[in-house]
């Protein structure tokens, strides 16, 4: 069952990506600059724990009629392969900063390690809560699997710590503010709005493509500043 404010959000969260990997694509040619603390820099991670709280409270709502494995595997699949598609994209044609544990790798990641507690929200929130405050390692191999300190020179890295454990403390509160899977508001979002919201893959998949595309076009950036 789908829940029209939580496909708000994720509306309102896709629009705030768009403006802040747009600000990013400034800054890392050279266009503008973001600096650790600035507004910009803010913007970024309230998307990112914007997007990591709404996956955790809908993987909450999605296992609670249906709890079945496999079936959450067969929807994670296309998770996992546009993960290392970006993977593979961003090697080609930024080696020294591609993408080993973006967002799409540790929601794919979420999805599989988070099914034992999905409908144990009392243990997702100690494994939140403990998620929070593990040492990341300075070891640079366990960027595969998010567990390297956030120094990491990539243009999408989302570590463990903190973000898994927004993921899994979020599904746990889901229990409090959906214990019946019923929509809080009732309230009639426009359609078109909406739409955003059920297509935050596929936006997110093609958008970076679209935005360097328009600053080639407008002449800001050359093909060879690629």
């Amino acid at each position: 069952m789908r829940i029209a404010e939580l496909d708000s959000l994720r509306a309102t969260a896709l629009v705030m990506m768009l403006v802040s990997n747009f600000v990013t694509d400034l800054d890392y040619f050279g266009l503008m600059e973001v600096v650790k603390g600035d507004k910009w820099w803010w913007l970024a991670r309230a998307t990112a724990f914007l997007f990591v709280s709404i996956s955790g409270i809908s993987y909450f709502l999605a296992h609670q009629k249906e709890h079945n494995f496999m079936k959450t595997f067969d929807r994670t699949k296309r998770l996992i392969f546009w993960a290392f598609t970006i993977t593979t994209i961003t090697y080609i044609f930024e080696p020294s900063a591609y993408v080993r544990f973006g967002v799409l790798h540790l929601l794919a990641f979420a999805s599989i390690v988070a099914f034992p507690l999905a409908r144990k929200p009392a243990y997702a929130l100690v494994v939140g809560i403990f998620l929070l405050v593990i040492p990341l390692s300075s070891n640079s191999l366990l960027v595969w699997i998010g567990l390297q300190e956030t120094g990491t020179f990539a243009v999408d890295y989302f570590p463990l710590k903190p973000w898994l454990g927004v993921f899994f403390i979020f599904l746990a509160f889901a229990s409090k503010i959906y214990p019946e899977g019923k929509p809080l508001f009732n309230f009639k979002w426009p359609e078109r709005w909406l739409w955003f919201g059920k297509n935050t893959l596929t936006i997110y998949v093609i958008h970076q493509p679209i935005l360097i595309g328009l600053l080639i076009l407008s002449g800001q950036v050359s093909l060879e500043d690629l």
